[in-house]
């Protein structure tokens, strides 16, 4: 998968198949609530494996029973590439 990144018309394209997903400051931004913090804390660890699996690391910032992740690609200059609409998309369908 390409380290380039992604035009805006790309991204917007991407966007429109990543329902909450958003384009925030270079980086591909959605967040979640869940029922508490364990459960908060339970779902970045799981996204956390996902992304070991993948070798593709998002930012994850739990916010008591609130989970954001937010993702860029650093070799492609901290700009959305390929790599970040497929975690985005993995990320969605572990947590939708």
């Amino acid at each position: 998968m390409s380290d380039q990144p992604l035009t805006e018309a790309e991204i917007e394209l991407a966007l429109s198949e990543l329902p909450g997903w958003s384009h925030v400051e270079h980086r591909l931004e959605r967040s979640w609530s869940f029922g508490g913090h364990l459960q908060a804390l339970a779902a970045a660890t799981a996204v956390g494996l996902l992304n070991e699996r993948r070798d593709h690391h998002s930012d994850l910032t739990v916010n008591y029973d609130r989970l954001t992740v937010s993702t860029t690609t650093h070799s492609a200059g901290h700009r959305v590439s390929a790599k970040d609409v497929d975690l985005a998309t993995a990320v969605s369908d572990l947590l939708d």
